[in-house]
């Protein structure tokens, strides 16, 4: 638990000085998710790498958002694309077999705030899949570290934060 708080307290003060955002996230009973399991690798250390990975992922999404706004999100559930799987190797290392069955999943609910603090989009549990993920595979993308998830978020946060930003901006310049 303190990895998460001192987590979210040091990833708020990155984005606030690295991008017009604010972002915080929070991952709530991650030892319960669907799958967050390493492969050869000991289990705390693949949970705090994955956990930092998809701060980076909001954080860089946060990075579009316009000056003075803070988005806040609580990860329920991660299910990373593929299966961790000790069959596919002659030696039995576990591995994780990434095939098109296996699709990466992440529940969470969040709320987006402008600088006056009115809420410009939230959502309270939000179950997020991409079945078609291997018909986007980036080819020189493809062996980074949770590129599936980055993609899902990304074309998620393209069809829903963007235009709610983008019309939130404008009911505020009407009324302005």
């Amino acid at each position: 638990m303190r990895f998460i708080k001192s987590g979210v307290l040091m990833l708020s003060l990155l984005v606030a000085g690295a991008a017009a955002a604010e972002v915080k996230v929070e991952y709530k009973d991650y030892k319960k998710f669907t799958d967050m399991k390493p492969a050869n690798e000991a289990r705390g250390s693949f949970e705090k790498r994955t956990m930092a990975g998809f701060d980076k992922i909001f954080a860089d999404l946060a990075k579009d958002l316009p000056e003075g706004y803070s988005w806040n999100v609580v990860v329920t559930d991660i299910d990373l694309a593929g299966d961790v799987n000790h069959m596919y190797t002659q030696s039995g290392d576990r591995i994780r077999v990434i095939k098109d069955i296996f699709i990466p999943r992440i529940n969470f609910s969040y709320t987006l705030l402008d600088k006056n603090k009115a809420v410009v989009a939230e959502e309270k549990e939000l179950k997020l899949k991409d079945m078609g993920f291997m018909t986007r595979l980036n080819v020189g993308k493809a062996d980074r570290p949770l590129e599936h998830e980055r993609t899902m978020l990304q074309r998620w946060y393209k069809d829903t934060i963007q235009p709610a930003v983008a019309s939130h901006q404008q009911n505020m310049a009407k009324a302005g």
